[in-house]
């Protein structure tokens, strides 16, 4: 690491971050200096036949690809001082907590070489989908005091998922915010894995979650055939929200669930990160006409119930009944807008009350709808096939949306 110290006592790190003495005497400078871009290069490849990746990128790349076990690592250079650095996950990774450690780091590394950071804010927490991959963006802007110096710097996160590996790049640089999502955006789009159709799935799904003060996370169903042929459905919700004192709180939720092709429930896996712990691992397993067994940790204790349910209904379910309800046919049994559910993030005890309905068209083709989950309703708004284009939910006092900006394949 080189530094050089500038005028008015402020310290300018030349690969970590571009600082200035105006934050006190000159507004104006500094304002120019966060709001200046970059003029991107023409585009051009970037491969590692070892990693099995390929893309196209509008910057130059700075050495070789670095192969890891968990990922592997690219520079790319935009003529800032700064480089911007990415990893590419060999599998997909929980995306808030990610974002919320690798930041951790970068602020940990900041003060070991700068000292203690005296003020930090989040500038931007958004989230959406980029071509058919949703990403998460996190900015920041930070100050440090230290002997009569002063820094401030900007940190710039993105990570998204493609084709079951994610994609994380970080800059940390005042400005270049649009030069940064540019690059992230066409590295992203244009990222091709040579493993990938072994895994694709014939149904995808992805929403967006926003609230008044914004968009702080997506949500993604997949389905694919497990080995019995049956559906295999993972939905995956991450989420950030702004903490206090310039803090942020992360969650990551996957839900594993295998049904049959009516959409009955045959088992599921629930994990709930929070802040990087995990902080619920349980498996609900059918007893073959005894019951329904839940096991596995919650809250640091084991977990352990057996309650009683003829049958529980699934995400598939749900589709189903929805489809036929909007086509006024008759729901069959197999498929009943009344069958409970396991809400392992409501009551993981016991099954929990269900109930559909579907009220009459909307004047763009959708359908009003409602779905209670427990003590939860849901209003919903979906299409012709079933499928929810958006739901509006009650959370902590504040509603939140819950928007389809994507789809891909069809239901079987």
């Amino acid at each position: 690491m080189r530094n050089r110290t500038g005028g008015c006592g402020v310290v300018v790190l030349l690969v970590a971050l571009v600082a200035g003495c105006a934050a006190k005497h000159d507004q104006a400078w500094l304002d120019t200096l966060r709001q200046r871009e970059a003029v991107l290069p023409p585009v051009q490849a970037v491969a590692a036949g070892e990693a099995g990746f390929s893309a196209t990128v509008p910057a130059q790349t700075v050495g070789d690809v670095a192969l890891g076990d968990v990922a592997d690592f690219l520079t790319l250079s935009i003529d800032s001082e700064s480089p911007i650095e990415c990893g590419l996950y060999h599998d997909e990774v929980e995306s808030a907590s990610t974002l919320q450690t690798l930041a951790a780091e970068v602020f940990e590394g900041i003060e070991e070489r700068s000292g203690p950071i005296v003020e930090k804010t989040v500038t931007s927490l958004d989230a959406g989908v980029i071509g058919s991959s949703p990403y998460l963006e996190l900015f920041w802007r930070y100050r440090v005091e230290k002997e009569g110096r002063e820094v401030l710097g900007e940190v710039k996160q993105l990570i998204a998922n493609r084709e079951g590996r994610s994609i994380y790049c970080v800059h940390h640089e005042n400005g270049y915010a649009e030069s940064f999502r540019k690059v992230f955006s066409d590295l992203l789009s244009t990222m091709s894995f040579s493993n990938y159709d072994d895994l694709r799935p014939y149904f995808t799904q992805v929403d967006v979650l926003s609230d008044d003060d914004g968009r702080f996370g997506f949500a993604v169903v997949s389905v694919t055939l497990d080995e019995d042929g049956d559906p295999r459905v993972v939905h995956y919700t991450t989420e950030l929200a702004r903490g206090a004192d310039g803090a942020i709180n992360a969650r990551d939720v996957t839900e594993v669930e295998h049904s049959t092709l009516p959409g009955a429930l045959k088992g599921k896996l629930f994990t709930d990160y929070r802040d990087g712990e995990i902080t619920s691992s349980m498996l609900l397993e059918d007893l073959a006409g005894v019951g329904w067994q839940v096991t596995g940790q919650r809250a640091g204790e084991n977990a352990r119930a057996i309650f009683e349910a003829p049958r529980l209904a699934s995400w598939l379910d749900d589709a189903r009944v929805l489809r036929a309800l909007v086509e006024g046919k008759e729901v069959a049994m197999v498929a009943h807008p009344n069958s409970p559910a396991w809400l392992p993030g409501l009551d993981w005890e016991n099954a929990s009350a269900r109930a559909l309905e579907v009220a009459d068209p909307l004047e763009d083709g959708r359908y009003a709808a409602s779905l209670v989950l427990g003590d939860r309703d849901q209003a919903l708004v979906v299409d012709a096939d079933g499928l929810v284009h958006s739901a509006l939910d009650q959370r902590d006092g504040r509603q939140v949306l819950r928007q389809r900006v994507y789809t891909e394949g069809a239901l079987r």
